[in-house]
């Protein structure tokens, strides 16, 4: 047989083992400077966290990362890594989708925007003392993402779907203070521009709708997290976008809660539902 009947007899077989080779190989998606969002460490979660909606860590130390689900009014606390789950009930039954730490307070968002505050010293009780309960400090409509600034003792609250913001391109936020007896006032408000997203990646006509906040002290920049969109945006200490990362489904599978240790690792937080069935916790460590 001459080299050419070689070369278009093999030809087709070389062809189906490079294309089965790329099929194999896993898809890479694009990260935000110092962190790997392709190889993080896994961690799945307790049955009572199965619908996670909030991480934070306290000012003093990581030692333990905080959590609530969006349905008991508990807040729950561990080392991460660990199982083993401690709570401390602060309300009833409602939809409670955010939490932050800041001046010596947890503070808890239920979706309408209503803010509970406790002491974080109340951590060792089993039930919250002093509960205060901030209503109608900001329109009441639908957010998920509540996170604090520990230099200056703020909140910021992103609204998810807001009616000021129907018909535009903008997303309102609104900055909340803390005081030292935990009452919470409202400050001022911010804008993020979806525009701005779109044209780092496409949001393929879709409205932006955020599901986790929190801030990088190290760098003073804002990490936008999306479930519905599945896709993390970082904006500066301007609300300026600045990065725009595109999450794989297979990973993040219902991505809802983001947190900052203080190392700068970052943690994100995805409710049940995949194959496991099994909320997960995974961390990126910074590079």
């Amino acid at each position: 047989m001459n080299s050419k009947k070689i070369f278009w007899i093999c030809m087709p077989i070389a062809s189906l083992f490079f294309f089965s080779a790329c099929a194999q190989t896993p898809k890479s998606f694009v990260s935000p400077k110092g962190y790997d969002l392709n190889n993080g460490e896994k961690q799945f979660l307790p049955d009572a966290l199965h619908e996670i909606s909030g991480i934070a860590f306290p000012q003093e130390s990581s030692q333990y990362i905080f959590a609530n689900e969006d349905e008991h009014g508990i807040v729950y606390f561990f080392a991460p890594g660990e199982q083993n789950l401690q709570q401390i009930k602060f309300a009833k039954k409602g939809d409670y989708e955010g939490i932050a730490i800041n001046n010596g307070y947890v503070a808890v968002m239920e979706s309408s925007g209503t803010i509970y505050t406790f002491p974080h010293a109340d951590m060792s009780q089993k039930n919250a003392s002093n509960v205060k309960v901030a209503e109608s400090l900001i329109p009441k409509e639908e957010y998920e993402s509540l996170a604090a600034s520990t230099a200056d003792s703020l909140l910021y609250v992103l609204c998810k779907k807001c009616t000021v913001d129907k018909g535009s391109k903008t997303l309102t936020g609104y900055i909340l203070a803390l005081a030292k007896d935990g009452e919470v006032s409202r400050k001022g408000e911010f804008k993020i521009d979806e525009e701005q997203i779109d044209r780092l990646s496409s949001l393929n006509g879709k409205s932006f709708r955020p599901s986790a906040l929190t801030k990088n002290t190290q760098t003073n920049e804002w990490f936008i997290l999306s479930s519905i969109n599945k896709m993390l945006v970082v904006a500066n200490d301007k609300w300026e976008v600045i990065g725009a990362y595109p999450l794989n489904p297979t990973v993040f599978n219902q991505p809802e809660a983001i947190a900052f240790d203080h190392s700068g690792n970052l943690y994100i937080g995805n409710e049940g539902g995949d194959k496991t069935n099994k909320a997960t916790l995974i961390k990126f460590k910074l590079n």
